[in-house]
């Protein structure tokens, strides 16, 4: 009897495991019980979160949906199965007539006399109520009860692992939808750049349909951006040209014991925009520097006609700073216009420190005049970058411009230089009275004036966005850190030479 017992289980278990489908895996374990324990019919009713049937099964041919549904609800308010549930525990029931937790309901298509229910309970929770009955009393023992309840915990077990698989495979193909209706290109490679997954899209912009099985990525494609985005080394974001001419904004983002995946987003309208934007810049810029000129001209006309009152010399004043500042900006917004159209810079090796030590001497007299203590902090002086030195310098008095200016008098402005993990940086530290954390982001953006209590300091908003735009063209980034009344500090950090110390 035991080996018989033992046979069944294992007949039962291999049922679980054979089919991850809830349905029809209830229904096969309800077969093999009612036929090993002689059973008439028989039951398996399962339950959500809250108590509510969420689905069942009833052994009984010729039910209707209709029927069937009134049975469940009447067995689970009034009878056998609802004690079950709300005792939590199983139960034989020797002879219907003799037993109140037994309910018999009008137009019952058949007789039963006898019956055993169990919970199939997991992780404290009722998933559910198994019941088996027959037409005849006295069928079912204590001792089927305990058999009943081993093949309940193995049903309660597959239960729940076949919930999670459904659930597991609906958010498998949910994502899956996603992925494969995204217009952005996705590729999944790992840390070998072999490729995992590539996405409709993505196998539009590579010119291929289905890659070899574990294909490497260089093996699909000879594009160089591509390559390089992916690399270990690389930036995790930057611009992927096509060979159709489009160019997409790429993002790389690590995830641990995958690989990478990179998402590649169309950008070319916005290419296209950002052309028609600097050439109107450059179109206007360039037209308004004769007028300019011209107010330049007939303000020393004025001077020159003869005697003018101190009111109306304190006016041409006013025009000509009006009139210096709109040269700036033109020239700033030439200068602005003319890096975001160079293609390719022409490098050079630059020693950091002669640029730094060029910028403080041309700042020098402005930090004098406004009584700022100007000194440089030599952590590395003898570091080495290609570029363009002009620029260079360019950006970093631009940095120091911009911490002279917003540094009350009495205040220190230091220049630092070093060099870490393959970086030279250069940071310019002001103890100013810095700048809010929600204007932070912001700080780069042309005309963005993140100081606004200091809008009488003169400037064109756009001595940062020129810095950004250098350090980028070097392959580099500049950032800053700053508090409110803490001062800012601004860094440049770009690739070290390979032949640099």
């Amino acid at each position: 009897m035991m080996q018989e017992k033992l046979s069944l289980l294992n007949r039962i278990s291999d049922e679980l495991n054979s089919d991850l489908h809830p349905d029809r895996m209830l229904q096969r374990v309800l077969s093999l019980t009612v036929a090993h324990l002689n059973a008439t019919t028989g039951s398996v009713m399962l339950f959500d979160q809250d108590n509510r049937v969420s689905n069942y099964i009833l052994q009984q041919e010729d039910l209707s949906s209709e029927m069937a549904d009134r049975i469940v609800g009447t067995v689970l308010t009034e009878g056998f199965a609802g004690w079950v549930l709300n005792h939590g525990e199983g139960g034989v029931i020797f002879d219907t007539r003799d037993d109140e937790r037994w309910v018999i309901y009008d137009d019952q298509p058949y007789d039963v006399r006898s019956a055993i229910a169990i919970p199939l309970r997991r992780r404290q929770r009722i998933l559910g109520v198994l019941t088996l009955v027959h037409d005849e009393p006295n069928r079912f023992t204590e001792a089927d009860l305990l058999l009943l309840s081993a093949i309940a915990d193995q049903a309660a077990i597959a239960l729940e692992n076949a919930q999670l698989f459904r659930e597991t495979e609906q958010e498998r193909e949910k994502l899956s939808a996603i992925i494969n209706n995204t217009q952005d290109a996705v590729l999944v490679t790992n840390q070998e750049n072999r490729i995992l997954l590539l996405n409709p899209a993505a196998q539009e912009i590579l010119g291929v349909d289905h890659p070899g099985q574990n294909a490497c990525l260089s093996e699909v494609t000879d594009n160089e951006e591509l390559l390089k985005l992916v690399s270990p080394a690389s930036p995790t974001a930057g611009e992927v040209s096509l060979a159709d001419g489009r160019t997409t904004w790429g993002t790389v983002t690590e995830i641990p014991g995958v690989g990478r995946v990179t998402v590649l987003r169309d950008i070319s309208a916005y290419k296209a925009l950002d052309k028609m934007k600097r050439d109107f810049v450059t179109a206007f810029t360039h037209d308004l520097r004769t007028p300019l000129a011209t107010v330049k001209g007939y303000i020393e006309l004025v001077r020159m006609d003869g005697p003018i009152t101190v009111r109306q010399e304190e006016d041409l004043d006013g025009i000509t700073r009006a009139a210096n500042l709109m040269k700036s900006l033109i020239e700033d917004l030439l200068e602005l216009s003319r890096l975001e159209r160079l293609d390719e810079l022409t490098r050079e090796p630059v020693h950091l420190e002669n640029v730094v030590q060029s910028s403080i001497s041309a700042m020098q007299p402005m930090a004098q005049s406004r009584e700022i203590d100007l000194t440089m902090v030599d952590d590395r002086a003898n570091v080495v970058v290609e570029g363009n030195s002009v620029l260079l310098s360019r950006a970093v008095s631009n940095l120091l411009d911009n911490a002279i200016k917003y540094t009350p008098a009495g205040g220190k402005v230091q220049i630092k230089l070093d060099q870490q993990n393959g970086q030279a940086m250069v940071s310019v530290v002001d103890n100013g009275p810095g700048i809010r954390a929600r204007d932070l982001p912001r700080v780069f953006e042309k005309f963005y004036r993140a100081r606004e209590e200091l809008d009488t300091t003169p400037g064109t908003g756009l001595g940062l966005a020129i810095v950004k735009t250098i350090a980028e063209q070097h392959s580099g980034r500049v950032w800053v850190e700053s508090q409110p009344e803490m001062g800012s500090s601004f860094t440049i950090a770009l690739p070290v030479a390979e032949n640099g110390s």
